[in-house]
């Protein structure tokens, strides 16, 4: 299977990613659809980790985030896509916290092409800094996601 994207794809996907932090950070449950499908998957690995699965358990986890909750920043975002067609993106995200830290990490997300858009299947959040407890991925977790000649989106002329 074979997928190719449109630089509008690849703009649509870089909104999509930078939506989540508008809707999550402002508890906009409700436009959550706005960025996750339907059956999406969201992992978290800190400490024992976590697996919200679906767009309904994905709003009663964000209608139950506290106040001190960091706040979102997508950024450094490379869009892939795989040889078996699946469309990846890995992004750097920062996390400002009430008490003026910051923490930093990485959204390994996957993409699905739905008639309202581009929205994320399956995320897994990994902390890089500072060093936090964390469930261990598997060492070759990462690997799809790394970019590659091939797996970077290549614009012809229109």
């Amino acid at each position: 299977m074979s997928t190719t994207l449109t630089p509008e794809d690849v703009a649509e996907i870089h909104r999509t990613l930078a939506d989540f932090a508008h809707v999550f950070d402002n508890d906009d449950v409700a436009a959550l659809e706005r960025v996750f499908t339907d059956d999406a998957v969201i992992e978290g690995t800190i400490g024992n980790g976590y697996t919200i699965e679906g767009i309904v358990a994905a709003r009663e986890f964000t209608a139950r985030r506290s106040a001190d909750t960091p706040d979102h920043q997508t950024s450094d975002t490379l869009v892939l896509v795989g040889p078996d067609g699946i469309v990846r993106a890995r992004s750097r995200y920062i996390a400002s916290l009430i008490d003026g830290g910051v923490h930093g990490g990485d959204y390994y997300d996957i993409l699905e092409h739905t008639p309202q858009g581009w929205r994320i299947r399956y995320r897994v959040s990994v902390p890089r800094h500072p060093i936090l407890d964390t469930v261990t991925l598997p060492d070759d977790f990462a690997d799809a996601w790394r970019p590659t000649a091939e797996n970077l989106p290549a614009f012809g002329p229109s």
